[in-house]
């Protein structure tokens, strides 16, 4: 959901009202209220000024209390509805379970709801730019309405437009929670990144190529990644692929295989990055990093000694798709981490005890198999052979 012009509407009385209601008070709110008023505008246009009016609404755009007054100001948005509610910013997403009979119903009462909020605190939604996205294979062909206004400027019902993908805070999310559109995007982004890196420099040795590769083009593959891992293996190689290419920029290392580029250039794999990162946001939540205010884990109840003391429960998954999500994904993967790893009494110490056990697993099953190689019998020289026959 869109608001219309957001800081830009945001009445100065108002806003002070509600950061007083908030418990702010004394030097603090005078402050606040010094540094929204005494504020004009006016407009030039070719040397010729009109007159200055004063600013009653609005909160200074570029600032760094900006954000904060207008979180303030929308706080009590989510007690105005039944559905969740999500607020980043001037970002504002409604949800709700619509399988049941009452599910469209709710959510068109609390789009009626929000619509009333706006109105009394005179923060208006943008319902042409709001838009419906139902997720899954079943749902209910429900269509939901807010109040808006028409191009003579009389107040009309303008039916929301469904969409099949919409961007949530940089991440393409599409009805089917595949994310091809994601990585189709985000691995097109990194292209041209790395095509203007080629593109820039004749010669290009591994020191600065790493540099380059690390800060402009990987944090466009990995940003969000939590949250749109691939389900499909094409999508992974899809995404793999960009550092594969990458990697051949060197020269030197062009007729290197994959993985050999990556032990030369000491880079892990992308693959190997999102897992590792699946730990460390795993590892925020378990000690309470992450207060995400949801319990989305929960210890298993077993006498199994082995593995660690923090073992989570894994439900069954009936779809694929689920399977896919962070909280079903990443139990496997931390079951299998000794209490060392799990325990560890910081971030940073989580993540060398993580490395180092993940190395010596993968040292460990290399000499395994080396040592379960079959071994050739001695090769018999021809002329010995003959003579044995003699």
């Amino acid at each position: 959901m869109d608001f219309m012009k957001a800081l830009d509407t945001v009445p100065h009385a108002r806003l002070i009202a509600k950061v007083e209601a908030h418990g702010i008070q004394g030097n603090v709110l005078n402050w606040i209220r010094n540094f929204l008023a005494d504020r004009h505008q006016q407009v030039i246009v070719n040397g010729t000024q009109s007159d200055k009016a004063p600013v009653t609404s609005g909160i200074p755009q570029g600032s760094v209390l900006g954000p904060l007054l207008f979180t303030l100001y929308i706080n009590d948005l989510p007690s105005q509805v039944t559905s969740s509610v999500k607020l980043f910013a001037d970002d504002t997403k409604l949800y709700t379970c619509t399988d049941v009979p009452s599910g469209p119903v709710v959510m068109q009462e609390d789009l009626d709801n929000l619509q009333e909020w706006s109105d009394n605190w005179l923060l208006k939604f943008h319902p042409k730019k709001c838009s419906v996205v139902k997720l899954g294979k079943q749902h209910t062909e429900t269509s939901y309405h807010m109040k808006g206004r028409s191009e003579s400027g009389e107040e009309v019902s303008i039916t929301l437009e469904e969409s099949e993908t919409e961007k949530d805070l940089g991440v393409l999310v599409d009805n089917r929670l595949s994310f091809k559109g994601h990585v189709a995007q985000t691995t097109a982004k990194a292209n041209k990144i790395i095509g203007i890196i080629r593109r820039s420099f004749e010669h290009l040795d591994r020191e600065v190529f790493v540099q380059l590769y690390k800060s402009l083009a990987r944090p466009i593959l990995e940003y969000g990644h939590s949250v749109w891992q691939p389900q499909q293996k094409l999508l992974c190689k899809e995404i793999e692929d960009v550092q594969r290419r990458a990697t051949k920029l060197i020269s030197a290392l062009s007729e290197k295989t994959y993985p050999e580029r990556l032990a030369i250039l000491k880079l892990p794999s992308l693959e190997h990055r999102r897992l590792r990162g699946d730990m460390i946001d795993l590892y925020k939540y378990m000690h309470g990093i992450y207060d995400t205010g949801n319990p989305n884990f929960q210890l298993a109840e077993t006498k199994d000694t082995r593995g660690n003391s923090l073992k989570l429960y894994k439900p069954f998954c009936r779809l694929n798709v689920r399977g896919c999500f962070f909280a079903e994904r990443v139990i496997p993967h931390w079951n299998s981490l000794p209490e060392t790893v799990v325990t560890a009494p910081s971030v940073n110490s989580f993540k060398g005890r993580l490395d180092n056990f993940w190395a010596d697993r993968q040292r460990n099953s290399r000499q395994r198999a080396t040592n379960n190689r079959p071994r050739m019998p001695p090769k018999k020289c021809y002329w010995s052979t003959i003579r044995q026959d003699r």
